[in-house]
């Protein structure tokens, strides 16, 4: 089967090729018969319709499939609308919104059926079954719809075994050379899911659909350096300068933290490709700040969210402290790390008194990058809930 896999980015941001669309591509590529292509509207916003419409009838294919973000749920509507105006193929949707919403994005018109949780197996016994004339009831993961009714297949597991993924290939990106271009940045995740249970984020809500018990999905600390590495290798000349890392806690285990680092060394990385990573207050101490550090670790991203620590550890539930704030900072400043702060305004119960609490904590912790943004509640997460209980 020939499927397309589309990223409906409209936003104008340039900041992100999808890590997720990757995996699931190059899996079925690799892994299978069917042949995966991705149509990406990133640098192609003036002309979307022309490009999506080229491109599909270069690759012919036989499955539509959409990643889905909250945010971008306007551009996946208009993609769909855009579609049906000269196909029929099977849309699939799948990524965070489709697992965080599957009643709405079931129910969303010319949407065929949805991916929920990880797509590798999943979204091949659906091609499988397709290619066959199969029926689809029974593939765990996936809903679809059978004429006016919807069928609700369980929950799939996620995958646990995340070293077993072959590493994803980028080239199918048509644009990559761009995004090096004006990011410099290769992506890469080592750890999956997030240990902590902020009101605002998603995890959280993932984490009640899936379970607990296996949400955390670890790679080899020492393989994960190895696929940077050969990342690298494959994209240097072609302007990779640093390795971002999405894990979501880069810092959070301490063993785990330790190996990378030793291994990132030892291969010779940390002479050549600095790092980014996301990290926590709670998980930052001066030891992990020196194993990033000797990992040559040049960017550490951290989030404050809100200067007032009512509005920090009630509402938005990141139990934080200023303290904690201040020895984590203090940490990344006296290794030279350039601090990236995230901040969050305008969030439930905030006033301009909280407001200048947190452009005060700003200015005391000193972040090279403070940002700023707008609070928006995400579907299905307590921090939806506080807003509806607010009216």
């Amino acid at each position: 089967m020939k499927v397309s896999l589309i990223n409906p980015n409209l936003s104008g941001d340039v900041s992100c090729y999808d890590i997720g669309l990757t995996y699931l591509a190059t899996y079925l590529n690799e892994r299978t018969k069917h042949r995966a292509k991705i149509i990406d509207y990133t640098f192609h916003r003036r002309n979307w319709e022309k490009h999506l419409h080229k491109k599909l009838i270069e690759q012919k294919p036989d499955i539509i499939g959409i990643t889905t973000v909250s945010l971008y749920l306007k551009y996946i509507k208009d993609t769909i609308k855009e579609i049906r105006k000269y196909s029929d193929a099977p849309i699939i949707l799948g990524g965070y919104h489709s697992s965080l919403d599957p009643e709405g994005s079931i129910k969303l018109e010319g949407v065929n059926a949805i991916c929920i949780g990880n797509g590798e197996y999943a979204f091949t016994e659906y091609l499988d079954a397709i290619e066959k004339g199969k029926s689809i009831k029974g593939i765990d993961g996936i809903w679809y719809k059978e004429g006016d009714k919807i069928i609700k297949n369980p929950l799939r597991p996620l995958i646990q075994d995340i070293d077993s993924l072959p590493i994803p290939n980028y080239d199918l990106w048509e644009d990559i050379d761009k995004y090096f271009y004006f990011l410099g940045q290769g992506y890469f995740v080592g750890v999956r899911g997030c240990p902590f249970n902020c009101s605002y984020c998603s995890e959280y809500t993932m984490k009640k659909v899936f379970g607990v018990g296996g949400y955390i999905r670890k790679r080899n600390p020492r393989e994960f350096a190895k696929e940077i590495k050969y990342q690298y290798e494959k994209y240097k000349d072609r302007g990779m300068r640093i390795a971002h890392c999405f894990d979501p806690v880069f810092t959070f285990d301490k063993e785990w933290l330790k190996e990378f680092s030793d291994e990132y060394k030892k291969i010779g990385m940390a002479n050549k490709l600095p790092l980014s990573v996301f990290a926590e207050a709670t998980a930052v101490d001066e030891e992990r700040i020196k194993l990033l550090h000797e990992a040559n670790c040049k960017i550490i991203r951290i989030g404050i969210e809100a200067g007032n620590e009512k509005i920090r550890m009630q509402v938005y539930e990141k139990l934080v402290t200023d303290e904690q704030l201040k020895k984590a900072f203090a940490a990344c400043h006296k290794y030279g790390l350039v601090i990236t702060a995230y901040n969050m305004l305008g969030g439930p119960g905030e006033d301009k008194k909280t407001l200048n609490d947190t452009f005060r904590i700003n200015k005391e912790l000193n972040p090279s990058r403070p940002i700023f943004f707008i609070f928006r509640p995400l579907p299905h997460t307590r921090a939806m809930d506080k807003i509806k209980a607010l009216g």
